[in-house]
């Protein structure tokens, strides 16, 4: 039995999906799909049940998943603990995050932590913004890079490094009213998660009921269904500046605004006991001491 088997039984424990799993490690699926067999020739059991559609755990996969994870911890612990003994600081760190903060936000950061800890391996998974508490919760990400709750959970820490305004856009080939009426205006809207709190704080302040005409997962999906002209849009700005569309969007002037998007650093406190995971900590605080987060107006 091999190390790298468990973990892609884990991702695969994760994700329920051959193709999603085997992207994420870098293997075909096939590949994968051996891995997983000698796995299970090893364990003597089989742990996944397998049809055209869906990918679950047996009883024996979802018992064997736990004893999984211990020994992978265990491994990465002791892996560092050697390295420890050898002054030198190494293993593994997995970062969670939108394609957004992994193009604005990683970059200078993950700069920093490798020119001083060459030997860690980093491993960044990348999805929708609004699953990152989610994702380090379920312990599946030693880091995550998410929008920062009005109230983090107890077990968890967050540390601030960019604010974005929350921005009404429109695609600028629409009908450009300068009030729109927000009683009969197509909106598109996220389907949950921060942003959508806000906005429904903001419109019971503002006495509105909307027309909603789509709440969907992520904001790369609003922003590509304003472009298409379906409506009004409420998205990061940050995330509209990464947008390959943006040239074809415009951002709205409304009052009042809505409250800004808070991003940052999170992770379990007690995953700060981890040596690497402390070192990002440390280096993102440093990054975050030098750059202080600053609201940038879309209009004044």
């Amino acid at each position: 039995m091999h190390i790298e088997e468990l973990e892609l039984f884990l991702s695969l424990a994760r994700t329920r999906h051959f193709q999603k799993t085997s992207a994420q490690s870098n293997i075909s699926p096939s590949a994968l799909s051996r891995a997983i067999q000698r796995l299970e020739g090893h364990v003597g059991e089989k742990l996944f049940e397998r049809n055209n559609r869906n990918v679950s755990l047996t009883p024996a996969g979802l018992l064997f998943r736990s004893y999984a994870e211990q020994m992978l911890k265990i491994w990465k612990e002791g892996k560092q603990a050697l390295s420890l003994d050898r002054g030198v600081v190494s293993g593994e760190l997995t970062i969670y995050c939108s394609v957004t903060a992994a193009y604005g936000i990683l970059p200078d950061i993950l700069d920093g932590f490798r020119s001083k800890f060459p030997q860690v391996h980093i491993k960044l998974r990348t999805g929708d913004a609004e699953s990152a508490l989610e994702q380090l919760q379920k312990g599946d990400t030693d880091i995550a890079i998410a929008a920062i709750p009005d109230q983090m959970p107890e077990h968890m820490l967050s540390m601030e490094v960019a604010k974005t305004p929350l921005v009404w856009i429109r695609s600028k080939k629409n009908e450009k009213p300068e009030n729109p009426d927000w009683n009969e205006t197509p909106l598109i809207l996220p389907k949950q998660g921060i942003a959508r709190k806000r906005f429904d704080r903001w419109r019971k302040e503002m006495g509105i009921k909307p027309r909603i005409y789509a709440q969907v997962t992520g904001n790369e999906a609003i922003i590509a269904m304003v472009h298409l002209g379906c409506g009004i849009g409420l998205v990061p700005e940050m995330v509209l500046e990464k947008s390959p569309v943006m040239h074809t969007i415009e951002i709205m002037e409304v009052l009042p605004p809505l409250e800004p998007y808070c991003i940052g650093i999170c992770a379990n406190k007690k995953s700060l006991g981890n040596v690497v995971t402390k070192a990002f900590w440390d280096t993102a605080r440093n990054y975050s001491m030098q750059s202080p987060p600053l609201i940038r107006t879309t209009f004044e």
